[in-house]
């Protein structure tokens, strides 16, 4: 039987990506998840004072530097992080939170968190620590694939 496993997670993500997109809008203007994801980054290392930089976004949400950088730059004009070089080496820029971006960080971790709760009502302690290993195993499990250049996988 054919559960179409990548596909209905793809759906599921398009979904909660929708939802979060609106539950985050702004005056009209909807901020992208995934700004709100980095955001969130940002402030927990910085918190830490730990030093942020774009190859920290590529590699913790597995996307491209292009990606990475488009992101960086949208949020840079909206006045949520500023990048500064370092002393140490001028290509590299740290990344840190503007007071508008920590603000938002507090706002959206509290919407968050209610969307959260009611995502995972009727669902068991459970449930949801299976959910998380069959998660975790499909990631792995994708991380060990290759695909041949004729769409095959390869063993």
């Amino acid at each position: 039987m054919s559960r179409k496993t990548a596909l209905r997670i793809k759906i599921l993500s398009n979904e909660l990506n929708r939802k979060v997109a609106e539950l985050l809008k702004e005056d009209g203007e909807p901020s992208s998840g995934i700004q709100m994801r980095v955001l969130n980054f940002i402030h927990w290392k910085n918190s830490s004072n730990e030093p942020v930089y774009q190859k920290d976004l590529e590699h913790e949400f597995d996307i491209r530097r292009s990606t990475a950088s488009g992101i960086l730059q949208r949020m840079e004009k909206r006045e949520l992080i500023r990048r500064k070089s370092c002393d140490e080496d001028n290509r590299l820029k740290a990344i840190f939170l503007t007071p508008s971006g920590q603000h938002k960080v507090k706002e959206n971790i509290c919407k968050l968190e209610g969307f959260d709760k009611q995502l995972i009502q009727g669902i068991s302690e459970e449930e949801l620590a299976l959910f998380f290993r069959v998660i975790d195993q499909l990631s792995e499990n994708s991380k060990k694939m290759e695909i041949g250049k004729e769409g095959r996988r390869n063993a």
